[in-house]
């Protein structure tokens, strides 16, 4: 019997991109959560304190689902045996349920990929394997171009670093803009965004070195790729929401057949689909 072609999100550039290399898709991967983060009262005219509470359920729950999708995403790829999973997407709906609840649907989807050394360049059929040094494979958000530039640097992704933050919006703050003719700048706004912002941040990292400490085999050596999206729920009075991500690297051993003997240098390129 015939085995099923793996699939793949893979655009035709970045599969070839890949292929060139030796790495081949191993198929799909998904994961998903839905998370209740109770009856917040957001919206509601209750004191600063228990807004900021409400506020920290709400993060809580989206971090727990933002984990809990990679993970089943992850372990999805693992049973695959991959060696790793490129151009992880992540998308969050949030929705109102009877009660009041405030519910997170997170997916997370990517494609798996494996090092096949017959369809790789000569030089590169002994190359070691990137999967992780604890087992399973990697996660990235790069796109097949950005994963292979990385390699030819001397780098290698290990995991997707996500980090997220929630913050409530006095709502005595949008009642004293509300009274104000003035052209001036809104500190209150501003610094809720600047302390989402913030505290997103300090998750991301904390709970990046969790799994990858400092000085372990796969020591993060920084953060590329990164991206922000910036939410705002319940109007002047309600709380803004910050989440960032990006692909930790570490650095490959120079022995690596796939590192480049030359600096690659660096090359502009103007998408043209923005």
């Amino acid at each position: 019997m015939k085995s099923m072609p793996a699939l793949s999100d893979l655009s035709v550039t970045e599969f070839l991109t890949l292929s060139r290399m030796g790495f081949l898709p191993r198929g799909l991967v998904i994961g998903s959560a839905v998370w209740d983060a109770g009856a917040p009262a957001m919206f509601t005219s209750v004191s600063q304190s228990s807004r900021d509470q409400n506020a920290q359920a709400v993060a809580q729950s989206l971090r727990s689902a933002r984990q809990h999708a990679l993970r089943r995403m992850w372990d999805h790829g693992a049973k695959l045996r991959a060696e790793g999973i490129v151009g992880v997407r992540l998308t969050l709906e949030h929705h109102r349920w009877h009660g009041g609840h405030q519910v997170a649907k997170i997916v997370a989807i990517g494609t798996a990929i494996s090092f096949d050394p017959n369809h790789a360049p000569k030089e590169f059929a002994n190359a070691p394997s990137l999967a992780l040094s604890k087992g399973g494979p990697f996660t990235s958000d790069l796109s097949g171009q950005d994963f292979v530039a990385l390699l030819r640097a001397g780098y290698k992704p290990i995991s997707l670093a996500t980090g997220n933050a929630v913050c409530a919006i006095d709502p005595s703050i949008a009642r004293s803009y509300m009274l104000s003719f003035k052209n001036e700048e809104m500190v209150g706004y501003t610094q809720a965004f600047f302390d989402a912002r913030e505290a997103a941040m300090d998750v991301l990292t904390k709970d990046l070195f969790a799994s990858f400490p400092p000085h372990g085999a796969d020591a993060p050596a920084g953060i590329v790729g990164m991206t922000v999206e910036e939410r705002t729920h319940g109007g002047k009075a309600g709380f803004v929401e910050f989440t960032a991500v990006g692909t930790a690297i570490a650095v490959m051993h120079e022995s690596d057949p796939r590192v480049s003997k030359a600096h690659p240098t660096p090359t502009m390129v103007v998408p043209l689909d923005r």
